[in-house]
């Protein structure tokens, strides 16, 4: 796995000049260039079509671009052979909107899949699980199944998988899509609580309500191309 040395050790996330058009001629990004830094909570918004969809998944190795460099960790992703992608993927949370979750496992082994990827022992494991079922507040479901669960609920369960193995950064792709308000607000709550513990956030979302309020960093998506990056802003109409 190729590590680059930055000179600021400082930035988790760097996107410098990233171009990326698909098979069929279409342009999903275009200069872009992003610094993002230990730590930080940001928000990624834009229309549809605007290539936030094709920002997480460059993130994640998923997408390559033409021309340009995408470095997370240290790791410029870019360059990885596709059979190193699947151990650099383990180091980064993934949440997305429809959970994803296995309905024949219950919460705890849902949960649980992210430790066994790693080869943690079961004991270990256990301890990790709870743990971070009782950070989600769902202690008490460990035993329930995905059917008997809420939305709001099954989402929790998929964050807690995503940082189970402690990733550095999480990226959650429309987390509060599928869900109401109320719960739309609780994960988000949760999402910012995962961020004080040192996680670097990284949310995608069409939620203007929720970005105008909370106050965070927001790079702004039209055609392909940042349009603009404010370090406590709110949705760019």
């Amino acid at each position: 796995m190729e590590i680059i040395s930055e000179a600021n050790e400082e930035n988790m996330i760097v996107m410098d000049d990233v171009f990326v058009e698909y098979s069929n001629g279409t342009v999903a990004l275009k200069e872009c260039n992003v610094c993002v830094e230990k730590g930080e909570f940001l928000f990624v918004v834009g229309r549809s079509g605007s290539g936030k969809s094709t920002f997480i998944k460059t993130l994640l190795g998923e997408v390559k671009p033409i021309s340009g460099d995408v470095i997370v960790g240290g790791i410029k992703i870019n360059k990885l052979r596709r059979k190193r992608l699947p151990y650099y993927r383990r180091r980064v949370g993934v949440v997305f909107q429809e959970f994803r979750l296995l309905n024949d496992r219950n919460v705890y082994e849902n949960v649980a899949l992210a430790q066994r990827v790693i080869g943690a022992s079961e004991r270990f494991m256990e301890k990790r699980i709870r743990n971070m079922l009782k950070l989600v507040g769902l202690e008490n479901k460990i035993n329930s199944f995905p059917g008997e669960l809420s939305g709001g609920e099954q989402q929790r369960v998929a964050i807690a998988r995503a940082m189970v193995n402690k990733p550095a950064i999480l990226l959650a792709d429309e987390p509060t899509g599928n869900l109401d308000p109320e719960n739309s607000w609780e994960i988000m709550n949760l999402l910012n609580e995962v961020n004080k513990l040192g996680t670097t956030v990284l949310v995608v979302t069409h939620n203007n309500e929720i970005v105008d309020r909370m106050k965070k960093r927001v790079i702004t998506l039209h055609d392909g191309k940042i349009v603009s990056d404010v370090k406590q802003g709110g949705y760019l109409q």
